[in-house]
């Protein structure tokens, strides 16, 4: 006799719930389609980054754990450099942002 798909295995006249079971877990460590809190805060610096016309993040990178925001990589000026830890800041989820890693570049 069979089990309905996704539901397991029927093994023995035991049904084993593996199938459920994987996918419980796989959610718990952001698979099958769910994101960490850090890498939606990731996600939200990156496109508040980009989304500024005004400044050019292509030099700027984003990583993200436990709520603290590290920005390095390199910005123009140091208007630049205020604007990216001013668009981290005010991100939800984002405790504390490091840019002791985001140098000016020598125009």
């Amino acid at each position: 006799m069979g089990t309905p798909e996704g539901h397991g295995v029927e093994q023995d006249g035991v049904q084993q719930q593996d199938a459920v079971q994987q996918d419980s877990v796989q959610q718990e460590h952001g698979a099958l389609g769910r994101l960490s809190a850090d890498e939606e805060l990731q996600q939200a610096v990156c496109g508040a980054l980009i989304g500024q016309g005004d400044l050019d993040s292509t030099r700027i990178e984003v990583r993200a754990a436990q709520g603290i925001v590290v920005l390095t990589g390199s910005v123009r000026s140091r208007e630049d450099w205020m604007h990216a830890l001013r668009i981290a800041r005010r991100q939800a989820g984002a405790r504390s942002v490091q840019t002791d890693q985001l140098a000016i570049r020598d125009a």
